[in-house]
């Protein structure tokens, strides 16, 4: 008698990635929730559900397990083409960032991209300009970049992430750099 099939089925968000096989090789794969990373990370990253529906006999049998899985593995590299010296009508970026005080990724990333998009007019600004505006600063890199990139978009509105090889300023965050920034310093 042939073993019944079983499917095991991940929900990332609004993404869904089934996959059916043997109870053992299903069973296998739940004990190792990690080897699901790669196909997790394709759909976005987040805390994915994962549950298994198990026929056997005509009966269903149902297993659930929560895993927060992390976007681990991120790499960038230095985009060895960008000049971000300056010229003599443009701050170089290390002295714009100084005059700009930025205090963390959420104000870090609209004053890269202010930066790359209105300044030095680069045409297609990707995560790895991004990259090398951390570094060329030696600011902290975000462990998780993609993520706080993402996220100044969602909670502050600055940035425009729909096309991550094309990360634009909104006019909010053209604001935010000209006008908010650098914070006022509060007095004692």
């Amino acid at each position: 008698m042939a073993e019944a099939p079983t499917k095991i089925r991940i929900t990332v968000g609004n993404a869904t990635i089934e996959v059916e096989g043997s109870q053992d090789y299903i069973e296998r794969k739940l004990k190792e929730p990690e080897s699901f990373d790669g196909l997790i990370k394709k759909v976005g990253g987040g805390v994915p559900v994962i549950s298994a529906e198990v026929k056997a006999k005509g009966q269903k049998v149902k297993a659930a397990k929560r895993k927060r899985v992390t976007k681990g593995g991120e790499s960038y590299k230095l985009v060895p083409t960008l000049n971000l010296s300056g010229t003599d009508d443009i701050p170089s970026l290390k002295d714009f960032y100084k005059e700009k005080k930025p205090a963390f990724a959420r104000e870090c990333n609209p004053v890269f991209i202010y930066y790359l998009k209105k300044l030095i007019k680069i045409d297609k600004v990707g995560i790895d300009h991004v990259y090398t505006c951390y570094k060329a600063v030696g600011a902290k890199v975000p462990g998780r970049l993609y993520q706080s990139l993402v996220d100044t978009q969602n909670r502050k509105a600055t940035i425009i992430t729909r096309d991550i090889k094309d990360i634009d300023i909104s006019t909010i965050g053209e604001n935010f750099v000209e006008q908010e920034l650098p914070k006022p310093q509060k007095s004692k």
